[in-house]
């Protein structure tokens, strides 16, 4: 009987090399490629985003009335709002970050063109409240991004200023006598890129810095999903070699079933020689 090859007993063994080698080639590669996908799949949201913030702007009035609900899918939009300034009720935002440093937003309503309702515009950044610039007055059409009513768990511990902790316009309908939207509008800087005809000059932000839109729009669902699957692919891909690597290597170490033996051993000890041949008895024969 031919001799059988003896299986490697360690899962280092130099035979084994070749399998490992391929497997990690194999998995790093998918994984790589899963990773390149899921990039591309989070670029396109992006690139969505900026295109939606960067959008034409609509008339304010054309995007929610006085009584309505916030549109949240309206969030981020580009807007514009025609009236007049309020600067008697301008306020301030405290906590405001811009880079490093910390400051306050400088908010002033607009009493919208039409309506009996104001919107609050935040018009931009200052450090302090003592050298913001004074807030602008007559008729105005500001560009800028909507954004819903913020609401934190922090309270208005200074309710005799105009400084407050945040933009809730359910709070600030109490401190005012006008009727107000349910949304704001953060002034955005005039761009030469903005695919706008004819935009408007953004008054009332001179020497306030400009103030990014906290809420951006939410691409569409669907942006990015091929290349989203792809990743998933991928990944799975490289799930399903490291389970094909562990079959091999599995039985590999194994080696042939104890069963194949032990029938192989039975068969040699059934095998008649003429050593171990029953000897025929002989009757004799009768004459």
């Amino acid at each position: 009987m031919a001799a059988q090859t003896r299986p490697p007993r360690s899962i280092f063994s130099p035979r084994m090399w070749g399998a490992h080698a391929l497997v990690v080639i194999f998995v790093t590669g998918a994984v790589l490629l899963g990773v390149w996908q899921y990039e591309s799949s989070q670029q396109d949201k992006q690139d969505q985003v900026a295109e939606l913030v960067h959008a034409k702007p609509k008339p304010f009035t054309d995007m929610m009335g006085p009584n309505d609900g916030f549109p949240w899918e309206q969030i981020g939009r580009p807007v514009t709002v025609s009236g007049i300034w309020l600067p008697e009720e301008t306020i301030f935002i405290d906590g405001m970050e811009r880079g490093s440093q910390v400051g306050f937003w400088a908010v002033t309503p607009v009493l919208v063109e039409d309506t009996e309702s104001a919107v609050y515009v935040v018009r931009g950044w200052t450090p302090e409240v003592g050298t913001a610039p004074p807030a602008p007055r007559g008729h105005v059409t500001v560009t800028g991004w909507l954004q819903p009513s913020d609401w934190t768990d922090v309270a208005d511990d200074r309710k005799s200023d105009n400084v407050f902790p945040q933009l809730d316009v359910s709070d600030l309908i109490s401190r005012t006598s006008y009727d107000l939207y349910s949304a704001y509008v953060v002034r955005s800087p005039v761009e030469d890129n903005w695919p706008a005809s004819s935009m408007p000059v953004n008054d009332g932000a001179t020497d306030v810095a400009d103030v990014p839109a906290p809420q951006l729009p939410e691409p569409e669902a669907t942006t990015g999903l091929r290349n989203l699957l792809y990743a998933i692919e991928w990944w799975l891909f490289g799930v399903f070699a490291i389970y094909v690597w562990w079959r091999y290597v599995r039985d590999t170490l194994r080696g042939p079933e104890d069963g194949d033996d032990e029938n192989d051993d039975e068969n040699d000890d059934a095998t008649p020689t003429p050593e171990n041949a029953p000897q025929e008895s002989r009757v004799p024969s009768e004459a």
